[in-house]
């Protein structure tokens, strides 16, 4: 699933740049990038995140100077060069790592260049983070980097070049130094003021959350992406919603006979008549102009069809004016609905056994439980990527899950993990490969139907904490979340974020 590591990667395939400096003192100090066997315009570009796994060196001279990673070229340091220092710096100005005297050979000069007398580095790792960065075959020549942030030279204890570091070096992403995406994260608890899904507090739970978000958008710094964005993600603490959705059609989508639909709503008494050969929608309809004639509010949100369905079911949503829930109640000793044919469910979460997850037959849908709880939460915008941790599947083996965008879909670009795709982190990176169904508009597994690669973020079931367990992005795969969730796409998640934007405070977090 994964490829072998070929330098800096694809994020730098094209072309990289170079940057020259100067140092005050006798010598002038240049430094200067050389990709493969391309030099590159001082300061035309930035460098970027490796998506390779970290491997050692050919020996052979011819290969290494063939490999697509980034060597540092640098004129002016005379007969015996001093000591050599690498820094990366966060996006924030705050140092991340140093790689202190890398190994440096005679090397040919750039053309134009006023030296005769050129020093090179091996091909720089720049790694997303530090497991591929202490993985031993890395060892010398592996920092690790951080999406717009800095790669600096220091020679003789001054800096004489400053390198971005940025989105993959390829022609689609020339328009882009970096891109970011909106994360709304709702922990639940496991019961109205209970504990919630991870951590032992609202706090921790939050930290815990922040901490998966940082780990997922380390790895989607491969493509360019940060997940956390300008202002952070959006992240609450939050009870599971009440009965406050009616599905109307349930599963089946059959058509009206004619009866009534009846139930209880903020101690008010609601009976909707049915007709024969009336729609789910059409009932769904009347049953939310009878809300809205309490002085409530209702929405009506269509569902797409599952295998078994003549017709999706329609949910009815009710709030109180205020926006405030408020729960749905069956009349005692009465159902829902007592028309032959035309079903109606209370969508009620109860995480206490588990969430209920969709299964291939109402995966457009989603179950009802997941319906209930999703648009709960719902805040109208397609574009934010809406993240879901609950405590537990209902049934093993399920850990997480996604909503893609698809045509006629009432759950779009939403995610939901439990406490177990927490818990695993590194051996299956379960936020991370969710958000990439979403971003790569991608509802199965390159594996499914071609050949299996357990290095691949998007594989369906590696599991390997190692450098070679699923972390990697390949540049088509890159391409493809700009393609489909881009600048320029029909909805577009992820946004242009240029280096020069100043970096706002990050967003508040709280727990209600």
């Amino acid at each position: 699933m994964r490829s072998s590591w070929v330098g800096i990667g694809c994020a730098l395939l094209p072309a990289l740049f170079a940057q020259s400096a100067r140092a005050d003192g006798p010598n002038q100090v240049e430094v200067t990038v050389l990709e493969a066997r391309d030099w590159l315009r001082p300061g035309a570009d930035h460098l970027a995140i490796s998506r390779e796994i970290p491997q050692s060196l050919p020996t052979d001279s011819a290969q290494i100077s063939a490999l697509d990673a980034p060597r540092l070229v640098l004129s002016g340091l005379g007969a015996t060069p001093g000591a050599l220092q690498l820094g990366t710096y966060s996006s924030a100005g705050a140092l991340l790592d140093l790689l202190s005297n890398p190994p440096l050979t005679r090397a040919p000069c750039p053309p134009n260049s006023s030296s005769h007398d050129c020093w090179s580095t091996l091909p720089i790792l720049l790694t997303p983070d530090k497991l591929d960065r202490e993985y031993a075959a890395a060892k010398g020549r592996a920092i690790e980097a951080a999406l717009g942030g800095e790669l600096r030279v220091e020679y003789a204890r001054r800096v004489v070049a400053k390198f971005q570091i940025g989105a993959p070096r390829s022609a689609a992403f020339a328009p882009y130094d970096r891109l970011s995406a909106k994360l709304r994260v709702r922990i639940l608890r496991v019961t109205p003021g209970g504990a919630p899904a991870i951590g032992g507090d609202s706090a921790s739970a939050i930290r815990i959350a922040r901490a998966e978000i940082a780990t997922a958008s380390k790895l989607w710094s491969q493509c360019g992406v940060d997940l956390e964005g300008p202002k952070g993600a959006e992240i609450e603490v939050v009870d599971p919603p009440p009965p406050e959705l009616l599905a109307i059609g349930c599963d089946s989508g059959l058509p009206a006979s004619g009866g009534f639909v009846s139930f209880a709503l903020a101690d008010r008494r609601v009976r909707v008549p049915t007709h024969a050969g009336e729609s789910p929608l059409v009932v769904a309809d009347r049953v939310a102009r009878a809300i809205r004639a309490l002085g409530l509010r209702a929405w009506v949100s269509p569902n797409q069809r599952t295998s078994a369905g003549v017709a999706g079911a329609v949910d009815v949503l009710a709030r109180s004016p205020d926006n405030a829930p408020i729960a749905i109640r069956a009349l005692p000793n009465a159902e829902l609905s007592n028309d032959a044919t035309l079903s109606v469910c209370l969508g009620e979460v109860e995480l206490g056994n588990g969430l209920s997850h969709f299964v291939e037959s109402d995966a457009a849908a989603g179950t009802l439980e997941e319906r209930a709880l999703v648009k709960a939460f719902d805040d109208g915008d397609p574009s934010t990527i809406d993240v879901f941790i609950v405590p537990s599947f209902d049934q093993s083996g399920r850990i997480g899950e996604s909503f893609i965008d698809d045509d006629g879909s009432a759950i779009q670009n939403t995610v939901i993990i439990d406490r177990a795709a927490v818990r695993a982190g590194p051996r299956s990176y379960a936020l991370a490969h969710e958000i990439g169904h979403i971003l790569l508009d991608m509802p199965g597994h390159p594996d499914d139907y071609g050949v299996d690669q357990s290095s691949a973020l998007m594989d369906a079931d590696a599991a390997d904490a190692s450098v070679f367990g699923p972390r990697r992005l390949s540049l088509d795969d890159c391409e493809r979340a700009l393609r489909e969730s881009g600048p320029t796409a029909r909805i577009p998640i992820l946004k242009s974020w240029p280096f020069s934007q100043r970096e706002p405070a990050k967003r508040a977090t709280s727990a209600r």
